[in-house]
């Protein structure tokens, strides 16, 4: 089992942050790694027949995986590969989505088998097979409404540009120039362009209001914002042990001032700030509250998939079926069409 590496110097005062934690554990530098004794390889046997045990039982989210129903989307004239972008990208996305149903099951399961170890043992089963699901599910929210944003932008622009006369083949960030390149967006950059293209539409509403339902402030501050805190700074560790014990921030100064009553107050300083640093640091995210956090985002992203799906189905059906006896001679009118808008 991979160990661990900290600075050696440290190991202390990270046993004392994670209760259990034996000394030699930690690791050090050039300590080498060593195999596994036979009292983990039993722990581990154990836990594994546990959780194949805790898998057929009942799990959240409960109900089915999404369905690979895609074939509304044949049979039109689409623009050029219009058809293959949208279902390629449906696909994934639907992919994404049982992915993280599945890992959901699977991270319940798992809670479920450590609640009846020791913290000791309970550690080393959280370090060998959780945590890496845990991290892969708590950045879900996040990179899954970028997702929607970037497939829905994709599918709709396709649309329109199968269905409307006079629709170009232009979304904002292209580059305008040869000497230009494109210009990446920020996130509320790109949900205002995916609203640019579907606002024609009245019932697309109910689909943006799903999208800037996940990944929200209260998500995040039930995680500690671990997203972006894992990926640029330093991030709350899971289940056990204390992160950034020390913190700087810069923030108004104050002075204590005299009260007519002889009493002294607390009063900030006009136009000045102080640095301060706090002790404390950041708490463990608790792995059951956090599962059940998560499950709402999941729960979120399915009314926003289902939302998607009921959306692009619609809009599909507003594009001309492709005549039977249609041919190379379509194909090479929508080549041409495309070549004379660049």
């Amino acid at each position: 089992m991979a160990k661990e590496q900290r600075h050696p110097g440290r190991r202390g005062r990270a046993a004392r942050l994670m209760p259990g934690v034996r000394q030699g554990e930690l690791g050090g530098a050039g300590k080498e790694i060593s195999p596994l004794d036979s009292e983990v390889v039993n722990l581990f046997r154990s836990a594994i027949d546990a959780y194949l045990e805790e898998l057929g039982s009942a799990l959240e989210p409960a109900g089915s995986y999404l369905p690979y129903d895609f074939d509304f989307i044949h049979n039109h004239e689409w623009h050029i590969f219009g058809n293959q972008m949208v279902e390629d990208e449906l696909r994934e996305l639907t992919n994404i989505m049982n992915r993280w149903c599945g890992d959901l099951h699977r991270w319940h399961a798992w809670n479920n088998v450590i609640r009846s170890y020791g913290e000791n043992e309970a550690w080393k089963i959280r370090r060998e097979f959780v945590e890496a699901l845990v991290h892969h599910c708590l950045l879900e929210p996040s990179a899954v409404r970028d997702r929607f944003t970037f497939v829905a932008t994709n599918a709709f622009h396709q649309i329109r540009l199968s269905s409307e006369e006079g629709y170009k083949d232009r979304l904002e960030g292209d580059p305008k120039n040869p000497n230009e390149k494109s210009v990446f967006l920020s996130r509320g950059k790109k949900e205002k362009r995916l609203e640019k293209v579907i606002s024609i539409w009245s019932e697309s509403k109910r689909f943006l209001e799903s999208i800037a339902a996940i990944n929200d402030r209260s998500y995040q501050r039930a995680t500690y914002d671990y997203r972006n805190r894992v990926n640029h700074a330093i991030g709350p560790r899971l289940g056990v042990g204390i992160t950034q014990a020390v913190t700087r921030s810069v923030v108004q100064a104050t002075h204590l001032k005299k009260q007519p009553d002889g009493t002294y107050r607390d009063e900030p300083i006009p136009g000045k700030l102080s640095v301060r640093y706090g002790v404390g640091g950041t708490q463990p995210i608790d792995l059951e509250e956090a599962r059940t956090s998560n499950l709402k985002q999941y729960q979120l992203a399915q009314t926003c998939y289902n939302r998607y799906f009921e959306l692009l189905k619609s809009k599909v059906a507003c594009i001309k079926m492709k005549a039977e006896n249609a041919g190379k001679d379509h194909e090479k009118a929508l080549w041409e069409k495309a070549f004379s808008e660049v």
